[in-house]
C-alpha cells in the first residue's frame, strides 16, 4: 500500500550520500512511494551545486549527515538561512546515517530537519518517516539557523 504516491509524483527529490548502494536504495525508496524525478550526487558539495544551478527547486533532500565536501548539516544549515538560490528556506530536508549520535540529533532538531533516518531501514519505516517529513513544515527562520553550531564530521574540512 501506497500511502503517499501521489504527494510525490510531482516532486523533484534530491538524494545526496558517497555510497552508491545508499543513494540506489533510498533513490529506489522514493520511487517505489511514487517519485518520478529523482536526482542523486555523491557529495555535498555537488549537491549544493545542483541546488544552486536548477531553475526549479528541489521539493525532497535526502542528505546523509557524512556526505563528502558539504556534510548533510552544512547541506541542510545552507538551505535554511538562504544560502542556496531558487530554494524555499523550509524545503523537506532529511538527514540520513548510520550511526546517529545526541549531537546529531541536537543539531537536526537545531536546524529544523523535516526527518532524520538511520540506515538500514526498511521500507515501511521509510515509507512512514518520508511521510511524515512531508507533513511537517516549519517557518522560515534564517537567523536562528546561522547561529546553529554544527557538529564535527569526520572527514569535515573543518575540523582538524
Amino acid at each position: 500500500m501506497k500511502i503517499i504516491d501521489d504527494a510525490l509524483h510531482k516532486l523533484t527529490c534530491l538524494v545526496v550520500s558517497a555510497s552508491d548502494l545508499d543513494r540506489h536504495l533510498l533513490g529506489t525508496g522514493l520511487e517505489k512511494l511514487g517519485a518520478t524525478d529523482v536526482l542523486s550526487c555523491p557529495s555535498g558539495t555537488e549537491a549544493f551545486n545542483i541546488l544552486n544551478s536548477r531553475r526549479q527547486p528541489v521539493d525532497l533532500i535526502l542528505a546523509d549527515i557524512h556526505a563528502p565536501g558539504f556534510h548533510g548539516f552544512a547541506l541542510l544549515q545552507a538551505l535554511r538561512v538562504g544560502n542556496i538560490k531558487n530554494m524555499r528556506l523550509n524545503a523537506t530536508f532529511v538527514l540520513t546515517t548510520e550511526s546517529p549520535q545526541i549531537d546529531h540529533i541536537q543539531a537536526a532538531s537545531a536546524l529544523d530537519a523535516n526527518g532524520f533516518i538511520v540506515k538500514p531501514v526498511e521500507f515501511a519505516r521509510f515509507q512512514t518517516a518520508i511521510a511524515k517529513a512531508r507533513r511537517t513544515v516549519f517557518p522560515p527562520n534564517p537567523g536562528r539557523h546561522a547561529n546553529v553550531t554544527l557538529p564535527a564530521i569526520l572527514g569535515d574540512a573543518r575540523v582538524k
